[in-house]
């Protein structure tokens, strides 16, 4: 992982290996993102925290200088905040304010600083403000073309939320929560319950079943278990759900399925066999009786 660390900033960071086009324009590869990065200062403050080895704390406290220092805030009102999403833009997205939240105000605990604190609370306050009557997040606040919601990135806002309220213990961020997994869990399921990838489409959608938004809403409702009653059970439905109709014989799971029903099966890591990798081992942790349920093989038909 510090291989891959991308040099030239305040602290270490990450972002893709590739370039990256998409609506603002083209990102170079190492371009370092707060969507990625988060995940990194996770893994390393957990490493410090099972091992107590002091390099691990200081890769994280770096992390947080990068977090801190290197991306940008666009004010949007008085006592808020969009943090941007790379050290290059301004942008008014709304998962990449909720990560860089949840990384300072635990950075503020870990070390000591205040300033990190009144950073992330300017973001806190920027997705709070942006939080619509009907509890939903649009993608973004600043681009008509990225004013969609969508099922992953609302996870990402609310397990975000989540992680950065164990020590805040807002009510002001619980019923945020309340309110946006109402929304997420009568808006972004059909009536099969299955995930639906978009409420509000950006385009014309020909994909059906997303497994990102399977993996994200499995974490998602492992994490909410002790506060939400009906998040526990959509989770536990989902990931019985993925093992017994989307894994392949290798293993693998399917990437995903189109309208029609045909199904993409070149297992990518990145989207989405590490994300349900993590999503099934958050349910093991969860409940541990499904390792001894679980059949020999779940390999599906299609």
């Amino acid at each position: 992982m510090l291989a891959y660390s991308i040099p030239g900033y305040n602290g270490h960071c990450w972002g893709y290996p590739f370039d990256w086009q998409h609506h603002r324009g083209l990102w170079k590869k190492n371009t370092p993102f707060i969507t990625a990065t988060p995940y990194c200062f996770e893994a390393f403050l957990r490493l410090f925290d099972l091992t107590g080895e002091e390099r691990y704390f200081n890769t994280a406290k770096s992390i947080a200088q990068f977090v801190q220092n290197d991306l940008r805030d666009t004010p949007t009102s008085a006592d808020a905040a969009a943090g941007s999403y790379s050290p290059l833009d301004n942008s008014q997205v709304v998962n990449a304010s909720a990560y860089r939240a949840m990384v300072l105000f635990e950075a503020a605990g870990r070390f000591a600083r205040p300033d990190y604190r009144r950073s992330a609370t300017l973001n806190l306050n920027f997705i709070l403000q942006s939080q619509r009557a009907d509890g939903a997040w649009l993608y973004a606040m600043d681009e008509p073309a990225e004013q969609f919601i969508d099922h992953f990135h609302t996870c990402f806002v609310l397990k975000n939320l989540w992680k950065l309220n164990r020590s805040l213990k807002s009510p002001a961020v619980t019923e945020a929560i309340r309110r946006g997994f109402a929304y997420y869990h009568g808006a972004l399921f059909d009536s099969a319950g299955l995930p639906k990838p978009f409420v509000i489409n950006p385009r014309r959608q020909i994909v059906r079943l997303e497994m990102y938004d399977f993996a994200e809403a499995i974490s998602l409702g492992v994490l909410l278990r002790h506060d939400l009653p009906e998040a526990f059970p959509m989770a536990q439905r989902l990931a019985r759900l993925v093992t017994d109709q989307f894994q392949l014989s290798p293993g693998c799971f399917v990437t995903r399925v189109y309208r029609g029903g045909r199904f993409h099966k070149l297992p990518f890591l990145r989207w989405p066999q590490a994300q349900l990798f993590l999503a099934l081992t958050n349910m093991l942790m969860a409940e541990p009786s499904l390792s001894a349920a679980a059949p020999a093989c779940c390999a599906t038909k299609n």
